[in-house]
């Protein structure tokens, strides 16, 4: 895995023009690293799985990005019709989409939660 499979992932999942992909690659570059770091040992880090969900990890990076950048207009009326762009909307979006992923990869990812319970 490398930042540009990650980026190609990324490409899958939203649109990117040169500008967004320029973005894009350094957060792709740290969400291999975060990924990295949640492998078990001898887990495929090539694996689609993987892949996706530092895709996954880099879209929701890159979105939160994106809204604190963003000083666009979010809403806008037009007579009778009101156009809105909610930033919480478009979060959830990208929340389901990151959470989405690492459901998929959780088999390659060590599971380093303990629970210690008195019955």
């Amino acid at each position: 895995m490398n930042q540009w499979t990650v980026l190609n992932s990324l490409r899958r999942i939203t649109e990117l023009d040169g500008k967004g992909a320029a973005a894009a690659l350094p957060l792709c570059l740290a969400s291999i690293e975060e990924i990295r770091l949640l492998l078990k040992d001898g887990a495929d880090e090539d694996d689609p799985r993987a892949v996706n969900a530092a895709a996954g990890l880099a879209y929701y990076k890159y979105t939160l990005r994106k809204l604190s950048d963003d000083d666009s207009v979010t809403s806008f009326k037009a007579g009778d019709v009101i156009v809105s762009k909610s930033a919480s909307y478009v979060m959830d979006k990208a929340s389901k989409i990151r959470d989405d992923a690492f459901v998929a990869a959780l088999p390659l990812m060590r599971d380093d939660s303990f629970v210690f319970t008195q019955a």
